[in-house]
Formats: structure tokens, sequence, C-alpha cells
């Protein structure tokens, strides 16, 4: 059972907000997409005055819901994965490039693109799930990251395309360029990331908007716990969020977050009831009680990361791929 797909969709000026999204929701199969548009490396401003990373971010959301409309294509495998990425791959480029020609025909590639500059840069983080089957797949490029929040905590699947290679933690303490995201410039290269949907649980996808404006990965899962547990229906929880995520703006934030088990929303609730307790006697009050203190904020993540990372898989999980 999926429930009704929470959306947190703000931008830092109203009507120039270079994040995008898509969802397909159906009793049995869920699709949610976020892009972020690279609004350094795409600020040129094309006809009509939007930058590069707005025009970006929408044409990667609108050719992935036109790739996924005829029929959804959830890889069982690796193999099935690597079919589905290059159809995909191909659906994108072709937008992109469609596009591109048709906005600057008359401009050569040397005036449109400098060097710190791409023509119409995102990134891309999709989930998919077949709730019949159990099986979900993350499908990404950049650093947009998609999760799953069960009883045991928050999981991230989507490894980040930024040069270095930080953890989840280390990434927020300095910004780094993206290594690999989607553009008109080159061929498109997407990662994917199979996995056992929760029997319970939230899917969700997000920007780095949304990520970015805590100090640690604990306290992103504290800051949906908390708004959870103090909610009424998931439409409050939403406005929550909205309002503890609004004052500390300093990028678009895009966050897609899906229920699946649950029968209502105070089921949802008592269900993470006991995982809310956990990240506040564990995490939360320690981190409190040393204000911030890097090297205890360090400490504690070596420690909550063995559950949250799952980039790379884990033993007992079935499927376990990524392409």
């Amino acid at each position: 059972m999926l429930g009704e797909v929470l959306v947190i969709h703000q931008a830092v000026v109203s009507d120039e907000g270079e994040d995008s999204f898509a969802v397909s929701n159906s009793p049995d199969r869920l699709m949610l997409c976020v892009a972020d548009g690279c609004g350094g490396l795409g600020s040129r401003r094309y006809n009509g005055g939007r930058t590069g990373a707005y025009l970006a971010s929408r044409l990667a959301t609108g050719a992935l819901t036109e790739w996924e409309r005829p029929k959804p294509r959830i890889p069982v495998d690796a193999e099935h994965a690597r079919f589905c990425l290059h159809g995909l791959q191909v659906a994108i480029d072709t937008t992109f490039r469609c596009y591109a020609q048709s906005m600057c025909q008359d401009e050569t590639p040397s005036r449109i693109v400098g060097s710190m500059q791409r023509m119409l840069p995102t990134t891309l983080c999709m989930v998919q799930a077949d709730i019949r089957t159990g099986q979900g797949v993350f499908i990404w490029a950049g650093d947009s990251r998609g999760y799953t929040l069960d009883g045991s905590g928050l999981h991230q699947y989507t490894q980040d395309d930024v040069r270095g290679d930080p953890d989840a933690f280390e990434s927020l303490l300095k910004d780094r360029p993206l290594s690999n995201y989607i553009c008109a410039d080159k061929e498109t290269a997407l990662h994917a990331r199979g996995f056992a949907l929760p029997e319970k649980g939230l899917l969700l996808c997000a920007t780095d908007g949304v990520y970015g404006i805590v100090s640690s990965p604990m306290e992103l899962e504290m800051l949906l716990l908390d708004t959870l547990q103090h909610a009424w229906d998931q439409g409050s929880w939403q406005r929550a969020l909205e309002k503890q995520l609004a004052p500390l703006l300093q990028d678009d934030t895009t966050l897609l977050c899906c229920p699946r088990g649950f029968g209502s929303f105070r089921e949802l609730q008592r269900y993470f009831r006991p995982r809310w307790e956990e990240l506040k006697r564990e995490y939360i009050k320690p981190i409190t009680a040393r204000q911030h203190d890097r090297e205890t904020v360090r400490a504690l993540w070596q420690r909550y990361r063995i559950g949250y990372d799952r980039t790379e898989g884990m033993a007992h999980e079935q499927p376990d791929w990524r392409v």
C-alpha cells in the first residue's frame, strides 16, 4: 500500500527556482523524481530570461516522464538496468540536444559555453517502486539523493557524483564540484541501484538544498521524524517541514516523500515513534549538549553511518546491485 506523496518545493527567489520534480503514483507503482539545475554551471540566460539551470531541471523531469509514460520500466537486475538506462539516457540526450539546437542555432559552441559554463546542466534522482514484486530502483546523476526511512533509521542509497568522494557528513563541511551531471554538452551517464522495498517505511528523493540545510545526516532524520510526530495529518506534516526549512533556506529545496505499508497517518506516527525517541537519546541530545562540537558530531556520525550508508549495498539484501 502506497500513501499520498508529500511534496516540499521551495525557491530562494520566487518564480526563479532551479529545482524541478515529477511524481507518478498508482496503487502498485510509484515514481518520484527530483532535478536540481546547476546554477553556477548553468547561469547563462536564454530566450525569455530563464537560466540554463532553470530550463535544464525541467527538461530532465519532462524527458523522464515521457520515457516512463507508455509503460513504467523498473529494472529487476543489473543487466536489465543497463538496458533501461541506455533507453533513458538516449531520451534525455535527445531532449536536451534538440532544445539546445532550437534555442542556440545562431550561436557557436565557443560563444555559448565558457570554461566554467555548461549548456543546460542539472542533477537528477529518481526512485521507482513495484509494490507487487517488492523491488525498487534509484537512478541518478549528480548529488541529488535517494533514501529510505524505516524503523531502523534513514538510509542513503545513492552515491554523490562529486570530486573526492566525500562521505555524507564530510560533504556538508565543504562544497565540492560535481563530477557528473546531465547537460547538452555531453552524453548522459546515469547510475542505478536496486534495493528491496521496506515493508513499512518512507521512500524519499531530495535535492541538496534539503540535506545541505542541516549539519549532519542524523539531524536530517530528526527533522523528518520530529515534524512527523508533532503533526496531526499529512498536510500539517508538510506545512511543518516547510516552516522548519524556510528560515534556513540557502538554496532551492525539493523533497518528495511517499509512505509505504501504513493504513493511516496515526499508524505511520506510531511506527516511527520508537525510532524518534532512540534518535533523540543516542544522537541529538549528545550533539546539543556539546553545542554541536564538530568532533563530537564526527564521532557520532561514524556510529550512525553503519546503518545509514547503503550506497554500496548490504550483504543480506536482495535484490542488491549497482550499475
